[in-house]
């Protein structure tokens, strides 16, 4: 077969890879019910569920609502767009078209609505129970600027063992550091701006928090990261929507007095425009003053830890004692070892407690111990240069 032949060329670059999560996006979002159907609005009222919608990802709750003007369907659109579909509880804020046409301190400024968010964030815990599914990342960052939702978002977060992104409004540097000095919840991001962005739904550049972005990122790294992603920093990686931060910030890496290093340092988390790394989520730590636990990582591993525990000693109770403690110490090693071998642990021991007593024992109550180190995000490393002249020689042949 003489001659050059040239074969069709094939595409090897790397291209976008939509993941499959499993870290459920629990939306409370505003939106006028314009062009939703009846029997959706139905089973926004419909107490058996307690008003809220389940779907499989962002793309198939925004066929719904994409015609539907408030923040429902922008939050939806920013999960869309960071490559995941992860299942989403939508829990709506009905609105009127007149409200849907303020502008965000306009409507943010009246107490009905501010109630109804609340309410209606109060509504995603039953998720668990109505459709068997449990809400990870509950959002409602377009309203997280006040205190008074912020509160309720923290309690929830508590209550449920969960994680979120909190939204501030703040208009500078200065002001962002008062709104990050009252806040000490290690369960949140905070991001202190909102940003500029173009809204395809609206056709123009509109400000919005970087909350679903955010939620959108975290649940896809949760899933790329495998069983055991929710252990994992996910910061210093690609978030896509980022737009422009209404508060342009100074940013050069390694140094503390930056804008940007200087939020980050208060516990603030934002979203920035790297010459290296592109667009990234910068800081995956929280305002707490815990330095422990102010790592998001670190608490999301003792929750699963916690959460699975709990799962694999279910079977335990009501069986005969000697029983238990031949099989329930093996069940808590066995979950340990397998995150170990996954790179999630680096450590741990398990142990019956020596708070165990005759008495206790005797009333069928056991005390069982553990301890154990995740793997922790990196986040300074220390380059330490010196300058010589040990190198500067005259050499001869």
């Amino acid at each position: 077969m003489p001659g050059i032949k040239v074969l069709d060329v094939k595409n090897i670059s790397p291209t976008a890879v939509v993941i499959t999560s499993t870290t459920v996006i629990g939306v409370v979002g505003t939106a006028f019910l314009t062009n939703v159907s009846d029997k959706v609005k139905e089973q926004l009222v419909d107490n058996s569920k307690a008003g809220l919608l389940r779907f499989s990802n962002a793309e198939q709750a925004l066929e719904i609502f994409k015609e539907s003007p408030g923040t429902l369907r922008e939050d939806l659109y920013d999960i869309l767009l960071q490559n995941v579909k992860s299942p989403i509880i939508v829990s709506v804020v009905e609105i009127t078209e007149e409200q849907s046409k303020l502008s965000h301190i306009e409507f943010y400024g009246e107490p009905e609505i501010k109630t109804k968010v609340i309410d209606a964030l109060s509504k995603l815990k039953m998720a668990k129970t109505v459709h068997a599914t449990k809400v990870r990342i509950p959002l409602c960052g377009w309203f997280t600027h006040d205190g008074t939702v912020l509160d309720a978002l923290n309690s929830y977060l508590t209550g449920t063992k969960t994680i979120s992104v909190a939204n501030g409004m703040t208009e500078n540097v200065a002001s962002a550091l008062v709104w990050l000095k009252i806040q000490a919840s290690p369960r949140y991001l905070s991001v202190p701006f909102y940003r500029k962005v173009w809204s395809i739904f609206e056709d123009k550049y509109i400000e919005k928090p970087y909350s679903a972005i955010i939620a959108g990122h975290i649940a896809y790294w949760d899933a790329k990261h495998g069983e055991f992603g929710t252990c994992f920093d996910h910061a210093n990686r690609a978030i896509f929507n980022m737009g422009d931060s209404l508060v342009p910030l100074f940013y050069e890496e390694g140094e503390d007095t930056c804008d940007t290093n200087i939020i980050v340092n208060a516990g603030g988390c934002v979203c920035i425009n790297d010459e290296v790394m592109g667009n990234v989520l910068y800081n995956f730590e929280t305002p707490s003053d815990n330095s422990r636990f102010n790592k998001l990582e670190t608490m999301r591993y003792f929750d699963l830890i916690n959460e699975e525990s709990q799962k694999a000693l279910k079977k335990h109770k009501h069986r005969p004692t000697t029983e238990v403690l031949d099989l329930a110490r093996a069940d808590i090693e066995a979950f340990l070892l397998k995150s170990k071998k996954a790179g999630a642990t680096v450590g741990f021991e398990v142990w019956w407690s020596k708070r165990n007593s005759s008495t206790d024992i005797s009333a069928g109550i056991l005390y069982l111990d553990y301890k154990a180190g995740n793997n922790v995000g990196v986040r300074t490393i220390v380059l330490q240069g010196y300058a010589t002249n040990e190198y500067y020689t005259v050499e001869t042949k």
